[in-house]
């Protein structure tokens, strides 16, 4: 959108006066980016909590896109407040089930008569059977696939043994879905680990269930970096069992960084505290709530220009013979879920009953 002439004198005058880029932000309101602002920086105006950005973010990922390291000078945010009241969830744990073992599935159900998801637990804020309706990205599927489906239409399982899931379960035909993996950059397969690639070989994809950033951490008082290849030398610490095609991406491999795989994110911004690490990289909702466990929010720095966006996504098996149609009628309820607003109003009340939990 073309910025009017009030826009434009407006943000001139905020530039010329010293401390204009620190007034507040108010909530509920639209707000006009100006020459400078992070999304970092606007929370924290907004909220009085910088770590705030990834719900802003998510308020506004079709103006932001893929890169939120940069956002335009003259975009219009939403601003959402974070005490808004919370929409009660119009899922149904009927479809929800949780399955053992793979040793107790029945055989698959005949073609388009009811679509099987699986997923596991032990992801908060996104999987876990202890959160309401079996955690964010579970509700958000549930709902899409109701107003596309109806609740015979389809079985969410929780079968936690994320390992099984891409092989045997969905190549298999066990399952026709698994929710939800992280989708690597496939343009520079070249680039990425044997994991990574096999996404991109042997899989399809849904639109987008979330956006998540993810941030590059280092200690306050270390030089910044200003690109990826200023990390070229570093300790980098990733914990183990994480997603690697972000890095990978950028060619942080060995030898070019040294790779460290604590078995946890706290272990990685403790070892970045006390110098064993130079560097973190972590999805920003994630490391914020280690980050303060630790009492490290003066010690840790997160850099904003290296901030990428990780999409989640469900998929499907290429050997699946409905699975394309399975995942169009599931992006046809995403679609209907953004468009009337409840896709952002689940995602703001996970966000926040996970962040009162930290």
């Amino acid at each position: 959108m073309k910025p009017t002439l009030t826009a434009i004198l407006a943000a001139t005058l905020a530039l010329s006066a010293g401390a204009a880029a620190a007034q507040s932000i108010q909530c509920g309101q639209p707000y006009t980016v100006q020459r400078g602002d992070t999304l970092s920086q606007i929370a924290d105006r907004a909220y009085g909590e910088p770590q705030s950005y990834q719900l802003i973010y998510s308020a506004n990922a079709a103006v932001i896109g893929p890169n939120p390291g940069i956002i335009e000078v003259a975009s219009v945010f939403n601003i959402p407040c974070l005490d808004a009241p919370l929409t009660a969830s119009t899922a149904s744990a009927a479809v929800i089930r949780q399955e053992d073992t793979t040793e107790r599935l029945a055989p698959a159900p005949a073609p388009n008569q009811q679509i099987r998801f699986v997923t596991a637990t032990d992801w908060a804020p996104f999987h876990d059977q202890n959160q309401e309706q079996g955690g964010m990205l579970t509700e958000i599927v549930n709902v899409a696939m109701s107003k596309v489906r109806g609740e015979d239409g389809y079985k969410i399982d929780f079968i936690n043994d994320w390992s099984a899931h891409l092989q045997p379960l969905i190549s298999d035909g066990a399952y026709d879905i698994s929710l939800a993996w992280f989708r690597p950059n496939c343009d520079v397969i070249d680039r990425l680990g044997e994991g990574s690639q096999f996404r991109c070989n042997n899989l399809d994809w849904s639109e987008p269930l979330y956006e998540q950033i993810v941030g590059y951490y280092t200690r306050a008082d270390a030089p910044a970096p200003v690109g990826y290849q200023d990390l070229f030398g570093r300790t980098v610490c990733r914990p183990a069992g994480y997603s690697m095609f972000m890095m990978e991406e950028h060619e942080l491999v060995e030898p070019n960084i040294t790779l460290a795989q604590p078995g946890t994110p706290d272990g990685c911004f403790q070892g970045l505290v006390d110098g064993s690490y130079d560097v973190v990289v972590l999805s920003a909702d994630v490391a914020d709530g280690a980050i303060s466990e630790l009492g490290a929010t003066d010690t840790v720095i997160k850099h904003d220009a290296l901030d990428s966006v990780a999409t989640i996504h469900a998929v499907t098996s290429k050997n699946n013979p409905n699975g394309l149609s399975y995942i169009a009628e599931l992006d046809d309820g995403l679609r209907q879920l953004k468009d009337s607003g409840e896709w952002f109003e689940i995602v703001r009340r996970h966000l926040a009953e996970h962040r009162m939990k930290q």
